[in-house]
């Protein structure tokens, strides 16, 4: 058994080894990384760090218990050289952390509560009727097909809650009974790769808000949450630099006036990306199937749209279908978009990292089928693998721990949240005004120097 300081590790890892750090065990990975169901990537963003919250956080019990063990190599031990007041705060959080866990499972809020998931699979049958209904059976009228698209968007916008509860086993608690609903949900009835998706939203949950790293927040040229998209970063996530260029400099002095827009086309976007990620990842566990399922969604949906009476109402019905989906996308962002960019350094804990990044939606008990439960979005980020019906009983809880550890648990109303959105949007937006305002003018006092 070998012994490893912190520093060792991350000597090592410098000269290609692939090691992380797991309830002061270390684990390497190189012969096993191409595996990972998670991607390369995932693993990646934890080198060099404690990575035992974000692991326990996104892994089943048999995974800590029983696979990770082919994979030891040493412990790691405290080297009391790099030992201060602020390591020692952030493993006080990360123990605190570990006890609410506990107390969640104890409590028996890890179960699935499948009565909830009825009361959604009736919703999204019941939407799913009307739209079919009104379209093949339905008047040829305009509010016709206005409605059979509110009912569309309304299908959508229920069936991907369901879809991002599978992508984290929230359902069966078993990966491909999970993984399967997942490519129903997504692929068959909405054109959209799960596996992109899930491997986006991986990425997301490991390293909230990092602007170079964290693809949910990386959305040139049409938005900047942050001034440091300025500066033409490198994307990991992308495996490309990010150029702020002239398109850049046109949306983003405008970006919080066309917030709402930019989120109408955002179904447009994971079209895209999902037909990319199938086309060139060299990581897709279901292709074929994936691919099956978007072709069978585009077959399906280009049936039923033909029954509309012309082109035109036809056209109206996607674009409407596809606009109205905005509503989703607004709560994605919502809690996000408006948090700390800051680094919080490589020993933060993964609680003070979800928490600083993230904020919940208040609303009542009786809105939560709207808002699917994802309102609570930085009590999933502290528990990824909890069902979301369950979040609301979690609450209390986490503000208990908040409370204790003396981290700040974000939430406002629906109203005061988008204000904060934004606000923050308009702010990096007046900075790239004045920024180049002030270039401008020393262009404009270059060229009279010159002439002069």
């Amino acid at each position: 058994m070998a012994l490893f300081t912190m520093e060792e590790v991350r000597s090592r890892i410098e000269k290609g080894e692939i090691l992380i750090v797991y309830d002061c065990r270390v684990y390497r990975l190189n012969n096993w990384i191409k595996q990972h169901p998670g991607g390369r990537l995932a693993v990646e963003h934890m080198l060099g760090k404690d990575a035992t919250d974000v692991i326990r956080a996104m892994h089943p019990e048999w995974v800590l218990s029983t696979k990770m063990a082919h994979f030891y190599v040493g412990n790691l031990i405290e080297d009391p050289l790099t030992a201060n007041s602020e390591l020692k705060i952030q493993k006080q959080i990360s123990e605190a952390y570990k006890r609410l866990d506990i107390k969640i499972r104890s409590h028996g809020l890890y179960e699935t509560n499948y009565w909830c998931y009825s009361w959604e699979a009736a919703r999204c049958i019941v939407a799913f009727i009307i739209m079919v209904g009104l379209i093949v059976w339905g008047p040829q009228t305009t509010w016709s097909y206005v409605t059979a698209a509110f009912a569309n968007a309304f299908f959508w916008h229920q069936s991907i809650f369901c879809a991002h509860d599978a992508c984290h086993n929230e359902i069966t608690h078993n990966s491909t009974y999970d993984s399967i609903i997942g490519i129903f949900l997504h692929n068959f009835t909405g054109g959209l790769s799960i596996g992109w998706w899930k491997k986006n939203h991986n990425i997301h949950h490991i390293i909230t808000k990092n602007p170079e790293h964290d693809p949910d927040i990386q959305k040139l040229p049409f938005l900047a949450v942050t001034s440091k998209f300025f500066h033409n970063l490198f994307s990991s996530y992308h495996n490309k630099v990010m150029r702020f260029d002239r398109v850049a400099k046109i949306f983003v002095p405008i970006q919080h006036y066309l917030f709402y827009f930019v989120l109408c086309i955002a179904r447009l976007d994971f079209y895209a990306q999902g037909v990319v990620y199938l086309l060139t990842d060299d990581h897709v566990p279901l292709r074929k199937l994936e691919f099956l399922g978007m072709a069978f969604f585009l077959s399906w949906y280009s049936y039923l749209v033909s029954f509309i009476s012309s082109w035109g109402m036809a056209l109206m019905f996607i674009v409407l279908s596809h606009a109205l989906t905005m509503v989703t996308f607004t709560q994605i962002t919502l809690s996000h978009f408006g948090m700390s960019t800051d680094d919080g350094g490589p020993d933060e804990s993964f609680a003070g990292w979800q928490l600083r990044t993230t904020m919940d939606i208040d609303c009542p008990p009786w809105m939560d089928w709207f808002h699917g439960g994802l309102q609570f979005q930085a009590i999933h980020h502290l528990f990824p693998r909890l069902p979301r019906h369950n979040f609301r009983a979690v609450q209390p809880f986490v503000k208990e721990f908040c409370d204790q550890v003396g981290l700040k648990y974000h939430i406002h109303g629906f109203v005061k949240s988008n204000g904060i959105v934004l606000k923050v949007l308009r702010d990096v937006a007046n900075q790239l005004s004045f920024i180049m305002e002030v270039a401008s003018h020393e262009a404009h006092e270059k060229r009279k120097l010159t002439i002069t």
